[in-house]
């Protein structure tokens, strides 16, 4: 989808009220994961390995914009600011708003959160996605949705992560990386339902 495509979703997307408004997930399908047991010092390099045969994508809908980012290249790159920000969502600590940088091989965007009890809010800035139409992102940089909805979007792939981990029976061999596992499932655990798409 080119930038003038993604100019035309925004415009109808604006004469169409709110459905798309807000942050929707779709996770892809994870496959050829191997159970080969191998050692990791973080989690980045655990998933990189894990998903070298992945050439699936995810694909998030910012405000009826598709950004899709890979279970290969990105995901690894997003993992520990993922749960850092999930985790600071979950825990009410981005009252007076929170940058999380999120920088792989193919996004470069900067999300800075506010969130209460009932609501929270994201200012994207957009560097770089694939297809090039940062543009028209930060034409519609503002996130404002519930907060539990926001979490729930993250569940179904948060859910795929851990279970590749298992699946590909990795050992983590540091602390930290262990710690980040630990508080990956936590938050998971925390979210009550799947997201918009995956409400059955």
């Amino acid at each position: 989808m080119n930038s003038v495509e993604n100019y035309v979703l925004a415009e109808e997307h604006s004469e169409a009220g709110d459905d798309l408004s807000g942050l929707w997930i779709q996770p892809g399908f994870v496959e050829g994961i191997v159970a080969d047991g191998k050692r990791f010092a973080t989690l980045a390099k655990a998933y990189r390995h894990i998903f070298r045969r992945n050439l699936e994508y995810a694909v998030m809908l910012w405000n009826g914009l598709p950004v899709r980012f890979s279970y290969q290249e990105d995901l690894p790159d997003m993992i520990i600011t993922l749960i850092e920000m999930l985790l600071a969502v979950h825990h009410l600590e981005v009252k007076s708003g929170t940058s999380f940088e999120f920088k792989t091989p193919n996004i470069q965007t900067l999300w800075k959160v506010k969130a209460d009890q009932e609501m929270i809010t994201i200012e994207g800035f957009w560097q770089q996605v694939p297809g090039h139409y940062e543009a028209a992102l930060n034409q519609l940089g503002m996130i404002h949705m519930p907060r539990l909805a926001f979490l729930c979007e993250w569940k179904l792939l948060l859910q795929q992560l851990i279970k590749a981990i298992s699946d590909a029976e990795a050992v983590l061999t540091k602390s930290d990386a262990l710690d980040q596992l630990q508080e990956l499932k936590t938050i998971e655990s925390k979210i009550p339902q799947r997201g918009r798409f995956y409400q059955y």
